[in-house]
């Protein structure tokens, strides 16, 4: 499978368009040692969910801001050694945290990725792309983007999904970097926003491929739980 990964070693891009998030509070700005570098979830009060490549190394010094959805402000944590647990499916991983003060985002079900269907993604950093120098456009606050789930065989997608991923389309905005590993979001049946997707890559102009929480929710549940 070949992908843009988005983590970047120095200041990262992030939502290009879309608009400033209002909410999020389960949304979590990764470092890796003392650089922002992607997005996570709080899917647990002691777990942050989040995409492989950006916790990959036992010897990066991996912290977490949450509480927050300006990234100057909110409660940074570091990650429990040796308690980064990823899984062979998809690019994401769980990272044990101490107890955090928020509350976690829902898991989505079967049933809640469905292509057509308008998801939410969220992120921090840059809003620019090249050549500016995306140190020159950081974003302090949570920026949301609307996009729209694609099928597997759109010819955009095929590089880059896998069996337990799924390709979602640029709508008022579009992940293009840095913001690895953030949540992609849908209304369930009841209302509820729920977690769906793990940002994975993107191809800087029209796509983004998630890891479908949906498919990966077991595993998820079994280790947040055990």
């Amino acid at each position: 499978m070949l992908l843009a990964v988005l983590a970047l070693p120095e200041s990262a891009w992030a939502i290009q368009g879309g608009s400033v998030s209002k909410h999020g509070p389960w949304a979590v700005r990764v470092y890796a040692d003392g650089d922002p570098s992607c997005t996570g979830t709080v899917v647990d009060p002691e777990w942050v969910l989040t995409a492989g490549h950006c916790v990959r190394y036992d010897n990066w010094r991996i912290t977490l801001r949450v509480g927050s959805l300006d990234q100057r402000h909110g409660t940074i944590v570091r990650r429990i050694e040796n308690a980064t647990l990823f899984t062979p499916k998809a690019d994401v991983a769980l990272v044990k945290v101490p107890r955090l003060k928020v509350k976690p985002i829902e898991l989505g079900r079967s049933g809640d990725v469905k292509v057509g269907r308008s998801v939410r993604a969220y992120g921090w950093g840059a809003t620019c792309a090249p050549p500016k120098p995306e140190s020159s456009c950081q974003s302090n606050v949570l920026k949301q983007a609307q996009l729209k789930v694609a099928a597997h065989s759109d010819r955009r997608c095929e590089l880059m999904v896998g069996a337990d991923d799924f390709c979602a389309a640029r709508g008022n905005g579009l992940p293009v970097g840095g913001d690895s590993g953030g949540p992609a979001t849908v209304r369930n049946r009841t209302g509820h926003e729920v977690l769906v997707g793990v940002l994975s890559g993107s191809d800087r102009e029209t796509v983004a491929s998630f890891a479908d929480i949906t498919r990966l929710r077991s595993w998820i549940v079994s280790v947040t739980r055990s």
